[in-house]
């Protein structure tokens, strides 16, 4: 063992020592920019020159300002509508690839994870044609041979909230059927099969032994979606240029402090937006935190 690290020669500090680059890192990186920005909030909105304190301005302007309610409003019915469905929808492939072939079950759980794999940018750019007016192949593919009214989804306001949920859907279902594939293989077998021999049907087995078998993984793949909604950025603003489309119906919060600070030239404003997100996003986490007790308490009750 080397001398700095003995701790015999220097008791208690070899793991001081051995954590020092993260923390260093982590205060070079985050700490800081997350000191600056809140001072910057407390501050007027003046580009050049000396700028003056305002102490909580910024944030008293939010409270009456009706297009940050809108993008809070946005952002709560992006995030709830994505993560309902992507987990739906990835519990859905993960419980159809468990029952395929093991020889083609890497390549198709592959072959999902893709989308999840791109750039944001790319991936947006690529909803593009999709999305794109009439000629688009959402509505070429789809609507129209349902025989459904073609849908201008990045113009009609009912529908521009719904081509970014449905572009966050496409992104992270195959990657969130990836980590539930990997919980469900890790089920304890004989749990399954005394359930069997109880007469316990799929879905009962499913409510009551597969959903608090994987709650921690279930809990996992809800914070990270939860997480990613709420920094949704790239994907929207390719698609609407940066602006929240026809009447701000697809404006987000992180959209909104963006147009802030560098469209409207107030970065005092614009770090004020991005720090209320926080107060938000906490509150969800700790409801998400709570998922795995629930279910455990659900299936022990049942």
């Amino acid at each position: 063992m080397l001398p700095l690290l003995n701790d015999k020669a220097w008791p208690g500090w070899g793991r001081v020592w051995l954590l020092a680059p993260f923390f260093i890192l982590l205060s070079l990186f985050w700490l800081t920019p997350l000191g600056k920005g809140v001072l910057l909030s407390l501050e007027s909105d003046t580009l050049f020159g000396e700028s003056t304190f305002v102490g909580w301005q910024h944030y008293r302007d939010l409270l009456s300002d009706s297009r940050y309610w809108r993008a809070v409003l946005n952002t709560f019915l992006f995030t709830v509508s994505t993560v309902s469905l992507t987990i739906t929808l990835a519990l859905v492939f993960a419980h159809s690839l468990l029952r395929c072939n093991r020889r083609i079950q890497g390549p198709l759980a592959f072959g999902l994870m893709i989308p999840g794999l791109c750039p944001p940018t790319v991936l947006a750019l690529l909803f593009l044609l999709v999305f794109h007016g009439k000629e688009g192949l959402l509505n070429r593919w789809v609507v129209d041979p349902l025989g459904f009214e073609t849908i201008n989804w990045l113009s009609d306001p009912d529908f521009i909230l719904s081509a970014v949920v449905i572009q966050a859907i496409w992104r992270w279902t195959g990657f969130m059927a990836f980590f539930l594939l990997c919980a469900l293989n890790a089920r304890s077998q004989e749990i399954l099969d005394a359930a069997k021999i109880d007469g316990a049907g799929f879905w009962t087995r499913f409510v009551h032994v597969t959903l608090p078998l994987i709650a921690p993984t279930l809990t996992f793949c809800l914070i990270y979606l939860i997480i990613d909604c709420f920094a949704q950025f790239a994907g929207s603003y390719v698609l609407f240029g940066g602006s929240g489309g026809m009447n701000d119906a697809g404006l987000l919060l992180v959209t909104y402090a963006y147009q802030k600070a560098f469209i409207g030239a107030g970065f005092g404003s614009g770090a004020a937006v991005s720090l209320s997100i926080v107060p938000w996003l906490a509150g969800m986490l700790v409801l998400v935190a709570m998922v795995p007790r629930f279910i455990w308490k659900e299936g022990s009750n049942r």
